[in-house]
């Protein structure tokens, strides 16, 4: 009798034990879910073989991001290093130069032209402080661009630790999903065997097919989203997109779920994190905007020297003045007269400035918006070490769960198999004990990758 439907089933002795040798034969040969072929055979013999850890590396070393990060940071420093070096008189060549020859104005305006060619430098003696704060804003740009190139990186190591953890996953799935359409194959031959024997039905054969269909378009479908995962990564990391990576699973015993220790860290790691020095380096920036602002109506005094050459109407090669006083004068003797230094103090107060004082309430505000985002971010990223705990230790759950219930269909799988083999149990039940076996499989591969990726994250942090 049928176990499944209780209708009668034709009964061939010989022909149903040898078939079901066979069968069980195949079940043997065939690759199972619990032992898949090497990922390896299905993308490529030469894939680069890398761990997660590796990928992570490779990223926070290679990733285009960092090229621009990198530029950022340097382009700081450069800026910090000149702002540093004002802090001496500066130097400087001026000349200026007027022809107004005799009718044209008032000879004196213009002394028929004016001209001077003069060395000199100006320097801040009282700047109310401006250089000194110009210099330490510099500095926290500076720092700012290292922080934000610490944050690329860290943040392109963990884009590529989860491209890396979704690959493996994709590959075993892949691998079981492979190994179904080969075993759909194997048992279709044997079932269509058993057909043309008149053990089985010819349904049973049909049933058979669309199964192995079925696993081929699945396995496409995994193909096809593992290349995307794997192009991003390459990128990544590096390399050519037309190469191939392969990522090996973590060592047995490498997972493991969070202990008393990893919690401290976790927690102690939300003070290190760089949003946290980023929104400090904000909250700085504001205290040095509001110095500013108060300074606006400060006194400034300056200090201006020069020496070099300066006269006046350039409509003659000798003044007149000096042909009436020696008429064996030369040029020569006009620029010695012309030779000449001098010195000035240049002293400003401001006496009305109406914007002053609503620039300084503007700067106030925007300091105490900074402090308010470095006070939420503290709080943000203690958040965020907390979560992550939870993430990893209910993601390690989620896979001693997913392995037991593995265990279990496999050997409901392997019951099955018996009782389809002794002709106790039909197509159906086998076909759906196998996809309950691979949907336990892929289950298992999605918690492998939310567990090692949530260590991963958290150890990473620590």
């Amino acid at each position: 009798m049928d176990l499944a439907g209780g209708t009668p089933m034709v009964e061939f002795p010989a022909v149903g034990i040898f078939i079901g040798a066979l069968i069980v034969c195949a079940f043997g040969a065939a690759p199972s879910s619990a032992d898949p072929p090497p990922a390896s055979e299905i993308v490529g013999a030469s894939a680069d073989t890398l761990t997660i850890r590796d990928c992570v590396a490779l990223a926070r070393e290679r990733a285009p991001a960092l090229v621009a990060a990198h530029h950022d940071q340097l382009a700081a420093a450069y800026e910090s290093t000149a702002v540093a070096r004002e802090r001496g008189p500066d130097w400087a060549v001026v000349s200026d130069a007027l022809v107004a020859p005799a009718g044209f104005y008032d000879p004196a305006v213009t002394n028929l032209g004016e001209y001077d060619l003069k060395v000199g430098f100006n320097w801040p003696l009282v700047d109310a402080g401006k250089r000194n704060l110009a210099r330490r804003r510099s500095g926290l740009d500076l720092s700012a661009a290292r922080l934000q190139s610490v944050q690329t990186a860290r943040d392109a190591g963990l884009r590529a630790a989860e491209l890396a953890a979704d690959l493996l996953r994709l590959q075993e799935v892949a691998a079981a999903q492979h190994g179904s359409a080969e075993w759909a194959s194997s048992l279709g031959e044997l079932v269509r065997r058993g057909v043309v024997g008149g053990v089985r039905s010819a349904a049973d054969s049909v049933r058979i097919g669309l199964e192995r269909d079925a696993a081929s378009t699945s396995l496409q479908s995994t193909l096809q989203d593992e290349r995307t995962d794997e192009l991003e990564l390459l990128v990544l990391i590096g390399r050519g997109p037309y190469g191939h990576v392969v990522i090996t699973p973590p060592p047995p015993g490498s997972e493991r779920p969070p202990d008393a220790q990893d919690s401290l860290r976790l927690v102690a790691s939300a003070e290190r994190m760089p949003e946290i020095a980023l929104a400090s380096v904000t909250e700085a920036r504001g205290n040095l905007d509001l110095l500013e602002a108060r300074l606006r109506n400060a006194a400034t005094l300056d200090l201006a020297a020069d020496a070099g050459l300066a006269g006046t109407d350039l409509t003659s090669t000798v003044p007149p003045d000096m042909k009436a006083a020696d008429p064996d004068a030369t040029f020569m003797d006009r620029l010695r007269r012309d030779l000449g230094a001098s010195v000035a103090f240049h002293f400003r107060l401001p006496v009305l400035d109406r914007s002053a004082a609503r620039h300084s309430l503007a700067r106030n505000e925007s300091l105490r918006a900074a402090r308010a985002k470095s006070a939420a971010e503290r709080e943000t990223q203690r958040r965020l070490a907390l979560d992550l705990l939870s993430q990893w230790r209910h993601a390690y759950a989620r896979l001693e769960l997913a392995r037991r219930s593995r265990e279990h269909a496999e050997d409901a799988l392997l019951r099955v198999k018996s009782l389809y083999a002794a002709g106790a149990t039909t197509l159906l039940d086998l076909l759906d004990a196998r996809r309950v076996a691979e949907d336990t499989r892929e289950r298992l591969a999605e918690a492998r990758r939310d567990s090692r990726l949530a260590q991963i994250r958290a150890e990473d942090r620590q």
